[in-house]
């Protein structure tokens, strides 16, 4: 008897950006001090300046929030369609495992899947929107968080999944949640992913009809338009965290 798909499926991204705070808060003190002195000087150029600033940074600020809060209206009502499917079987293809080991996926017959991060049974699995997405990005996974050359992991054990929890940069929280502007603004990965499921009516991983998912995607966009800069270092270094899910596979 397989478990419970929601007690296998477990979050796959926790918050984890690294604050460009932590490595160089001394800097940004300093960095802010000047600042605060120059509104100060005669004549009142960099004030002036500095309030421009200001308003161009709220109004960009208030556009990017009504769009993410549209795409994640657009992606609730899309979730919510998942469970309103009906008039045709529902099927239980089983799961990958409650070990979380890459070894029992396998030996579920699971394989990986890099632009969700998530071991998938192949029913589940989607090879032709994985291979459109990784052919139009250029994404590094690395065993540390500064991204070094020498800490590349290579492509080919990226797609099997030997590492489950591994670093890149943070602009693949986009791309695998809402929006690519690779090639043209267009679709991101999961939300593709269910629109084709839907329409369809394919079988669905337990990772994409989490609603804890949902609302992490719209958390990470709006605190990556908010605050673009948190993430990075000095470097501009832009680090996150990712983290394999072990899924279950059903048909609605």
């Amino acid at each position: 008897m397989s478990p419970n798909r929601d007690s296998v499926c477990k979050p796959s991204f926790e918050a984890s950006s690294f604050r460009a705070s932590d490595v160089d808060d001394d800097d940004h003190s300093s960095n802010m001090t000047l600042l605060h002195e120059d509104r100060h000087k005669p004549g009142g150029t960099t004030a002036t300046n500095s309030r421009r600033s200001r308003l161009s940074r709220r109004l960009t600020q208030l556009v990017a929030g009504v769009v993410v809060l549209a795409s994640l209206g657009a992606l609730a009502y899309t979730a919510a369609g998942v469970h309103r499917l009906s008039g045709a079987a529902t099927a239980d293809y089983g799961d990958c495992g409650t070990s979380e080991t890459v070894a029992e996926a396998r030996a579920h017959g699971c394989v990986f899947d890099p632009m969700s991060w998530i071991w998938v049974r192949p029913e589940c699995y989607d090879p032709d929107l994985v291979a459109e997405f990784m052919a139009q990005t250029n994404f590094s996974w690395h065993t540390e968080p500064k991204l070094r050359p020498e800490t590349r992991v290579d492509m080919d054990i990226i797609y099997r999944g030997d590492f489950p929890k591994l670093f890149t940069q943070k602009d693949y929280h986009t791309v695998h949640c809402f929006v690519s502007s690779l090639g043209g603004v267009r679709m991101g990965y999961m939300m593709k992913k269910m629109h084709k499921a839907i329409l369809e009516h394919r079988p669905i991983d337990s990772y994409l009809t989490e609603w804890h998912h949902t609302n992490h995607c719209g958390m990470v966009m709006l605190n990556d338009i908010m605050h673009q800069d948190v993430a990075c270092t000095a470097e501009m270094v832009c680090p996150t965290w990712v983290r394999a899910t072990w899924t279950s596979c059903r048909r609605y």
